[in-house]
This record gives C-alpha cells, sequence and structure tokens, in this order.
C-alpha cells in the first residue's frame, strides 16, 4: 500500500510539472516600474498608454516619451528596462515566435533570467543585428541610421548582422560591438564601468586624459540617451570604433 501510494505521488508530481510550466508560461508581462509615459500599439487598436503593473502581451509595441523610462518583467524573472525616446516589439517566448524582443530605435537594457539555474537561450533583433543570449544581462542601443550597439555585462551574447548571421561575434563580460547596416559587426571591444554609461557610447563621451571623442559609426545620432544625463538627439560622428581599451 505504501510503495502503490509512494507511486501515485510521484506519477502526480511527473503530469503537474508541465501544468505548473503551462501556468508560470500563461503568466502575462507586466509594466513592473514606470517614469513618465509609456505608450503601447497593438493590433487593430488605437495606440494608448500602460500604467503601473499593467500587463505586455504578446507582439505589443512599447513607445516611451522623452524623459521616460519603464521596466517590463516576463513570466520567468527576465527584465527588459525601455529607456527614453525608444520604440521597441516586446514577444513572450513560444514555439511559433523566433525573437523576444525587436529594437526598432533607443536604447534597452536586457536582464535574461535563468531557468533552475541553466541558460537560457533566448534570442532578440534590431534593424540591423540578430543578438542570440544564454542567460546575460546586455545593453543594446539603435541610432536613427540603425547602426547597433551591443554591450555585454554579464555572460555571454553572439551578435550578426541580419543580411549575415554566419559572421558573428561572441562579447563577454565588459566587451561591446558594432553592427551597421550591409557589414558584419566589429571586432569586440573592452569597456568600462556599466553598459547604460555615457562614456559607453562612442562619440558621445570623450577618453579620459586626451579630450578626443572615442569612436563611432560615421554619421548618425543616437536616441533615447536621456538616462545618462545626455540629449537624445546628440550627433555621434566621428569615426570607426578603436580596438583595445575604452576610457
Amino acid at each position: 500500500m505504501v510503495r502503490r501510494q509512494m507511486f501515485l505521488l510521484v506519477l502526480a508530481a511527473v503530469f503537474a510539472l508541465p501544468l505548473a510550466a503551462q501556468w508560470d508560461f500563461a503568466r502575462p508581462a507586466k509594466v513592473v516600474s514606470l517614469t513618465g509615459t509609456l505608450t503601447v500599439r497593438r493590433s487593430r487598436e488605437a495606440a494608448r498608454p500602460l500604467r503601473l503593473q499593467d500587463a505586455v502581451a504578446s507582439g505589443d509595441e512599447l513607445i516611451t516619451g522623452q524623459n521616460s523610462e519603464a521596466m517590463i518583467q516576463a513570466w520567468d524573472g527576465s527584465t527588459v528596462r525601455v529607456f527614453p525616446d525608444s520604440h521597441v516589439i516586446f514577444n513572450e517566448r513560444s514555439a511559433d515566435i523566433q525573437e523576444f524582443l525587436h529594437l526598432f530605435l533607443g536604447s534597452i537594457k536586457v536582464h535574461i533570467e535563468k531557468l533552475s539555474g541553466r541558460p537560457n537561450p533566448q534570442k532578440m533583433t534590431t534593424p540591423t543585428a540578430v543578438i542570440a543570449v544564454r542567460g546575460t544581462t546586455f545593453s543594446v542601443f539603435v541610432d536613427e541610421t540603425e547602426a547597433t550597439l551591443v554591450a555585454v555585462d554579464e555572460g555571454e551574447v553572439s551578435v550578426a548582422n541580419v543580411a549575415s548571421p554566419s559572421q558573428e561575434v561572441i562579447l563577454r563580460k565588459g566587451q561591446r560591438t558594432w553592427v551597421q547596416r550591409g557589414q558584419p559587426p566589429v571586432v569586440a571591444q573592452r569597456f568600462r564601468g556599466r553598459s547604460e554609461r555615457a562614456d559607453l557610447i562612442p562619440g558621445l563621451g570623450r577618453q579620459a586624459g586626451s579630450g578626443e571623442p572615442m569612436g563611432a559609426p560615421p554619421g548618425g545620432r543616437m536616441a533615447g540617451m536621456d538616462m545618462m544625463g545626455l540629449a537624445g538627439s546628440q550627433s555621434m560622428g566621428g569615426a570607426m570604433p578603436r580596438s583595445g581599451p575604452v576610457h
């Protein structure tokens, strides 16, 4: 009798695990932090503002206003911090959706939570880049020319141009790369500090002691830099990023 009861308990647990996973997966993402305005666009619906604790559905287009910032938390605990003047599409992970985020313009900081201590593979895109994630914390910036900057605080990501996904660059903690339309990512560079710091953005910061601007993609302007105390429309200008450490 005891063995039979134990067998039934184990059997119930085995069947309960998929149900629990489905229940977790069914929990919607939500807005857990908000300063200023966050607008959502949904299929066949007029744009409307989101408020704190509002649900975020798969396929929602999220747009932050000037001097605005929001944090979205997914069902697995992963978070997306959306900085000012940014436009991103959020997708819940599913079998038929390959990318959990698409950043059109601006800047975000992403933290991918591990699942039961194991890597949580994810993928996101921008107009010029494909970013494969393996459980990490990283930032992504897209300027008005669709040039993409990816910088990693923790973990590891691979970055490739959408037009040539086989030519990838692996980024680890403290490294960044630029991706421009029609070009493979530049070689991984080191940076200091956290990935949302002003001195990470080439051309907006200055090298310590030199007074010279750091390298940057030619032309273009980086949007959504208000979170670093910089005007969102400040010109980037300058040459391509240099190899070696960034001060």
